[in-house]
């Protein structure tokens, strides 16, 4: 069976890949593509804490058990080829997600414990990188709505994301890795959702618009226009549609406004650490065995 797993990060889509997945999950479930939703998982992320103690990894049976319970079918649909899930907090809680030993310290260590579960099956894991300079500050105030200290990382200790793709290379040397970049997200959208799910590109899904239109709430003339191009032209192609997001979101009067850097950090440190984020996302796009969605040539 083909496993999907997205990982996160923290502070990225915020449970939207998950919510048009399921969604849409009896059209999903015809093209035998399983999306349980996260009442499913709590026996799943039992058998991962156990893993995470340095237990041995459940029997076969148990494993298997557990797949056939969490990929069940409904009623006339065939039976599931490919098991999708999202979980954020699988490589570690948003509060210790960075630190100068790096993005998710534990990803290397938890991401085997993936593999343990699922041994015997394709696995497949998706990532959305954000850049550090406005990851940092929203991941600072969870850790303050949780009680936390804040997060004090200079410019010099931020971490790299290009070992923290490495870290999961090394734990699961066989599993396929897709990465693509919180910001391109809002115009890649169907193509992350269909490489997460694998669904047939021509599928059209409920709600599928939901998210890149969030960012036109604040201007309703260019969210009508956006929702009428897409009821009238019914797009079959991710890049039809990759492209007519992209024009309709450069219309936006102004972004909004995101927090960044951490306090004390310069407007120098701001440019030179995006910069960084650029060549930490090229060098892992040339990774051996990764897949990175990029939004169309201009």
């Amino acid at each position: 069976m083909q496993i999907a797993f997205h990982l996160g990060a923290h502070a990225t889509d915020d449970g939207a890949i998950l919510k048009v997945l399921h969604q849409n999950r009896a059209m999903l479930a015809d093209q035998a593509i399983a999306v349980p939703g996260p009442e499913a998982y709590p026996d799943l992320l039992r058998m991962a804490a156990r893993g995470f103690a340095g237990q041995p990894a459940p029997g076969a049976e148990d494993r298997d058990a557990l797949l056939n319970r969490l990929a069940r079918p409904p009623a006339q649909a065939p039976a599931a080829e490919r098991l999708v899930f999202s979980f954020e907090s699988f490589l570690g809680f948003a509060q210790d997600a960075a630190d100068p030993a790096g993005f998710y310290p534990m990803a290397e260590a938890r991401a085997r414990v993936l593999g343990d579960l699922f041994a015997g099956h394709q696995l497949e894991l998706f990532f959305c990188l954000r850049n550090p300079v406005t990851l940092l500050p929203a991941l600072d105030q969870r850790r303050r709505a949780k009680g936390g200290t804040p997060l004090t990382l200079s410019p010099q200790e931020v971490p790299s994301w290009t070992e923290f793709a490495a870290a999961l290379r090394r734990a699961l040397p066989a599993a396929r890795l897709t990465f693509w970049c919180d910001e391109d997200a809002p115009v890649v959208w169907h193509r992350i959702l269909r490489a997460v799910a694998g669904f047939d590109e021509a599928s059209e899904l409920q709600g599928a618009l939901d998210y890149p239109a969030a960012l036109l709430a604040a201007e309703p003339e260019a969210l009508r226009d956006l929702r009428v191009w897409f009821e009238t032209r019914r797009p079959a192609s991710d890049l039809e549609r990759a492209k007519a997001l992209r024009s309709h979101l450069a219309q936006l009067a102004s972004l909004p406004a995101v927090s960044a850097g951490l306090e004390g950090w310069s407007a120098g440190d701001i440019a030179r650490l995006t910069a960084l984020y650029d060549e930490d996302c090229a060098r892992i796009a040339r990774m051996p065995g990764v897949s990175f969605i990029l939004p169309p040539v201009a």
